[in-house]
């Protein structure tokens, strides 16, 4: 069953209403001419009775029509009233969802900074083109196992490049395997932040972030492929573009990461 509160009057009935007045002021002049003979009669001007008469009907006109008004009014600002509560009630649905996206962006945003910037790191070393290594010519026993410990190497490692007749260049490999690893670990982890957490990043901002991990992940694969088959020459369109898009693209994301984190303490109010 559906049980109405304040209801506007229909059209159909609002005419009704006014036929029913009418009626009755119908009513009450047919019944006032039979009474203008006999006030006639008594000496009473029929002036003076139309007078009265429309002075009644004038009274009992505006009566009901100030009283059809105060409730069309009243009606009117109910309904008013109940759309500005659910305008409210949306308004403030809206400004809670917005400062709960902001609050988890702004947790975000630093801890895929932060990968990001280690991965970018980790393939620059392994992708550095000018490289040192420790010569182990000439090196004891003892200090070569200080230097193989310090590189945190397996023991499967260790043991190869002990064993090598060739010790430089077997612990050579074992260095730049080590950075490939690094750097492709430091890479899978910052592209995992970002799949976890690019829904509360906005969109032109997360792509770029996917980008540049894409571009680094092809530089070092590149660099993993020209060691290990020894290409020459080397491939390197990988790396042009490492170096053509890829450093611009990381300080663009550096700034609009600021920009993010710093624009509501910036903002003015």
């Amino acid at each position: 069953m559906r049980v109405c509160g304040d209801r506007r009057p229909s059209s159909a009935e609002s005419r009704g209403n006014m036929d029913q007045f009418l009626g009755h002021l119908w009513a009450l002049w047919e019944w006032s001419k039979s009474a203008l003979a006999l006030f006639s009669i008594a000496g009473i001007s029929i002036a003076g009775v139309v007078g009265a008469a429309f002075t009644l009907f004038k009274l009992l006109g505006e009566k009901w029509l100030n009283q059809k008004f105060a409730e069309r009014l009243e009606a009117y600002k109910s309904e008013q009233a109940r759309e500005l509560e659910r305008l409210r009630h949306r308004i403030g649905g809206v400004f809670d969802r917005a400062k709960r996206l902001n609050d988890r962006e702004y947790e975000v945003l630093p801890e895929v900074w932060g990968k990001i910037v280690d991965a970018k790191d980790r393939c620059g070393v392994y992708l550095a083109r000018f490289k040192e290594y420790a010569n182990l010519s000439g090196m004891s026993d003892e200090d070569l196992d200080h230097l193989l410990e310090s590189f945190a190497f397996s023991e499967p490692t260790k043991k190869q490049i002990k064993s090598s007749h060739d010790r430089q260049k077997i612990f050579q490999r074992a260095v730049e395997w080590k950075k490939f690893v690094e750097a492709n670990n430091a890479l899978r982890e910052a592209n995992s932040i970002v799949s976890k957490s690019g829904i509360f990043i906005v969109p032109n901002l997360r792509d770029d972030m996917i980008k540049l991990v894409d571009i680094l992940h092809s530089a070092i694969q590149e660099q993993r492929l020209n060691e290990e088959e020894d290409i020459r020459p080397r491939l390197k369109e990988a790396r042009e573009a490492l170096d053509k898009e890829g450093h611009a693209l990381f300080t663009a994301i550096g700034e609009a990461v600021a920009a993010r984190l710093w624009d509501p303490v910036t903002a003015e109010v």
